[in-house]
């Protein structure tokens, strides 16, 4: 214990190295240097807590097992969340296996015209931006049960497709899963985003999109071996929400971040400690405590001057811009038209094979793509990508251009074949993936739950009128016109992206802001903050090499 105008001097061990505190009190005056520690206190007006306990911080061999703990619990957790996103994602491909047989000539079931499968298919994706929407109020109530939610939703809207007896409830079932498809984009890249490393949330974050891809192809498998049972198909696609709702409630925990927004330091501390596997009986480990610190804002600053700030307006027009090009490139008109497309671009293979061919293609990619962001980031992929998209597509309109001249093609369809699958293929290396997975990161924790929902419920409106307009488009251009016109956006959008987009790898969720704000100041903790974290660590504080950077 010292006194107000005592000097003390206290030594700690730390891995067998001698480490010095120096602590200086004079009239409530703190100074406080610990070397190597690097942890530097300057305090002229608050008071310094004068008794602290120098926790042996532990050994390189434990260091390495918690991080090795923490990051399988961070993979168990974000699979579970991933298991979410299964159900409303086999909505996307639903409509592609569901059409024909839902247009086949039937006396007792409900049979649509081509103007109703038309609408069957687009009503879908105007429901996407609704639960994109209902998704930024949910969240504020919690990450975990706003995946909860999805859930439910999605299962409703599967139940009412199966159990529909005419056009009208086909309808409603639609839009309900376009709903829960909305919903589904943003909740478990948010989580993911905010419990993982550093290290690895670049790889983790976008595993939403191999989700997205998973259940695409799952549902084109269940139209390949169920092609004229439409209902077969939605009443397996239930049972993927169901699973989703049994881990959510069983094993996901809150987010330590949204917690610790609330005002709930000690849960999100102890869910945190398990994140990075720092067992309940050890004091967190400063870098630990330092991620909980919540970012600095000015007093009285309310919602509305949070998202006018330049670190959140910036990002919001780069990612809104992004998803138009990728909407507009076509990606999603072959995903919900893949067996029509395959029909009318001259396969000369069965089209629901050739669709589950597509969705193999597109979940390979979602594979590779989780390994190439960790190692290359995000720019180089997109850039990849875009300029296969304008490659492969600009193959396909120049192949049925000539097919659309008379003139024979010699190759049994195999050109149209490959150019699909592999534009798909280019396409989730970066154009599909990227938008989805950087939304998790790229904004303020104050506003990333309002304007992560808005970018993606912008983006599908963007789908919306890209599938509903693809008939009108065809109609006008012929199909070569139309892949044509995929092409140049492609092509526009890689250009973009040269210019525009930012890299994310190896950044910290503070260092992003910080980077869209164009700050980047080295601040120190005051007395008052080292005196909360040592309430909040059960009074004891274990130095470590750390800087702050902040606002």
């Amino acid at each position: 214990m010292t006194n107000a105008k005592d000097a003390n001097k206290i030594n700690g061990q730390r891995n067998g190295v001698n480490h010095a505190m120096d602590v200086n009190v004079t009239n409530g005056h703190a100074d406080i240097v610990i070397a190597n520690g690097q942890i530097d206190v300057n305090n002229t007006n608050e008071r310094l807590s004068t008794c602290v306990e120098i926790k042996v911080e532990p050994s390189d061999v434990d260091q390495k097992k918690w991080e090795r703990d923490g990051v399988i619990y961070q993979i168990l957790m974000s699979l579970c969340a991933n298991v979410v996103v299964l159900g409303p994602a086999m909505g996307f491909g639903y409509s592609a296996v569901a059409e024909s047989a839902m247009k086949a000539p039937k006396t007792d079931d409900v049979q649509l015209s081509n103007v109703q499968a038309n609408w069957m298919t687009t009503v879908s994706a105007f429901g996407t931006p609704i639960g994109c929407l209902l998704s930024s109020a949910v969240m504020r109530r919690g990450r975990k049960i706003s995946m909860f939610v999805t859930s439910l939703i999605s299962l409703a809207g599967w139940i009412i497709i199966y159990s529909a007896n005419n056009f009208e409830m086909i309808l409603v079932g639609r839009v309900i899963s376009g709903i829960a498809t909305g919903m589904a984009s943003v909740p478990s890249t948010v989580y993911i985003a905010e419990i993982s490393g550093s290290k690895w949330r670049g790889t983790m974050v976008t595993w939403t999109s191999i989700s997205i891809a998973l259940g695409v192809l799952i549902v084109y498998i269940f139209g390949l071996f169920f092609k004229d049972d439409w209902r077969m198909v939605a009443l397996m696609c239930a049972l993927f929400p169901v699973a989703g709702i049994a881990l959510t409630l069983l094993l996901v925990p809150e987010s330590p971040l949204w917690l610790r927004d609330q005002n709930r330091p000690e849960e999100a501390l102890e869910i945190m400690k398990k994140y990075r596997g720092v067992p309940r009986n050890q004091p967190a480990p400063a870098e630990v405590l330092f991620e909980l610190k919540p970012r600095p804002q000015k007093k009285n600053q309310n919602l509305l001057k949070q998202l006018t700030k330049r670190s959140s307006l910036v990002p919001f027009v780069i990612m809104l811009t992004f998803f138009f090009f990728q909407q507009f490139s076509g990606i999603f008109v072959i995903i919900y038209n893949a067996v029509e497309i395959m029909k009318k671009s001259g396969v000369q293979v069965d089209p629901y094979l050739g669709a589950v061919l597509i969705g193999v293609a597109r979940f390979i990619a979602s594979l590779l793509m989780a390994g190439v962001s960790r190692k290359f980031g995000r720019r180089l992929p997109s850039l990849i990508s875009g300029v296969g998209m304008t490659i492969f597509m600009g193959i396909l309109a120049l192949y049925l251009f000539i097919a659309h001249k008379g003139i024979t093609m010699l190759d049994n369809g195999v050109v149209p074949v490959i150019s699909m699958i592999m534009y798909i293929f280019t396409s989730t290396l970066g154009y599909l993936a990227v938008p989805f997975a950087m939304v998790g990161e790229v904004y303020p924790s104050k506003v990333k739950d309002i304007l992560s929902g808005l970018t993606v419920a912008l983006g599908y409106v963007f789908s919306a009128i890209a599938v509903k307009t693809y008939p009108d488009m065809l109609r006008l251009m012929n199909m070569h016109g139309v892949f044509l016109f995929y092409a140049i956006i492609s092509l526009l959008g890689t250009i973009f992206i040269m210019l525009f987009l930012p890299e994310t790898k190896g950044k910290t969720l503070g260092e992003i802001e910080d980077m869209f704000s164009r700050k980047k100041t080295s601040r120190k903790f005051s007395a008052y903050e080292l005196q909360s974290t040592e309430r909040i660590n059960g009074g004891k504080i274990t130095p470590s090499s750390v800087e702050i950077l902040g606002n």
